[in-house]
C-alpha cells in the first residue's frame, strides 16, 4: 500500500494534537461561530490517523 516515513507520521500527530490545543484555548472566547468545532474534529482525526501510521510504522 504506502510506505510513509515514521517522521511523516509523527508530524501528522504533532499537527492533530496542536489542532486540538488551539480549539481548546480558543473555547471561551466570544464571536466563535462554530470554527472551533472545526478545528477539534480536524484534530481528533488527525491525532488518531497519526497514531495508526506509527503503529503501522512499527509492525512493518
Amino acid at each position: 500500500m504506502f510506505s510513509v516515513n515514521i517522521f511523516t507520521a509523527i508530524i501528522v500527530l504533532i499537527m492533530g494534537i496542536y489542532d486540538m490545543s488551539y480549539a481548546f484555548n480558543r473555547r471561551k472566547q466570544p464571536n466563535n461561530k462554530g470554527g472551533i468545532k472545526a478545528f477539534m474534529i480536524l484534530g481528533i482525526i488527525f491525532t488518531i490517523a497519526g497514531i495508526v501510521i506509527i503503529v503501522r510504522c512499527l509492525l512493518k
